[in-house]
């Protein structure tokens, strides 16, 4: 067996009209399928597409088996920068990990608290360890 690609990562929600609201007017994602008379849809980001699902029955914070999302940007600060004055707020600000020879990276959160992390390559696309 061999999985080609991942087709999608899906985030249920209880607050669907503000979470469409922030990934797709603060974060400027594009909505690239929807199921008719659903409050599903999904939203396009490079080669990765996130279904956003409603489901009244979910609380914001209680997301299982998933950590973040890592959208790969050219200049982490010019997009922080332009993310805060939307009123998007950082817990962990942008800074180099794990060496500068790596990566750039900083975490905020979505309006149902799920971390979303930015990443810079520094160097190759992924840290690499010894």
């Amino acid at each position: 067996m061999r999985l080609s690609a991942v087709h999608h990562v899906a985030v249920v929600t209880a607050n669907f009209a503000e979470m469409k609201r922030f990934y797709t007017e603060v974060l400027g994602l594009e909505v690239v399928g929807k199921f008719a008379g659903k409050d599903i849809i999904f939203l396009k980001t490079g080669p990765i597409t996130i279904e956003l699902v409603s489901r009244d029955t979910h609380q914001a914070g209680t997301s299982g088996g998933w950590d973040h999302f890592a959208f790969e940007v050219e200049d982490i600060d010019a997009v922080a920068a332009e993310l805060k004055a939307k009123g998007v707020v950082f817990h962990i600000e942008p800074f180099n990990f794990p060496d500068p020879a790596a990566v750039r990276i900083g975490f905020f959160k979505d309006p149902d608290g799920n971390n979303l992390e930015l990443v810079q390559p520094l160097g190759s696309r992924y840290p690499q360890g010894a």
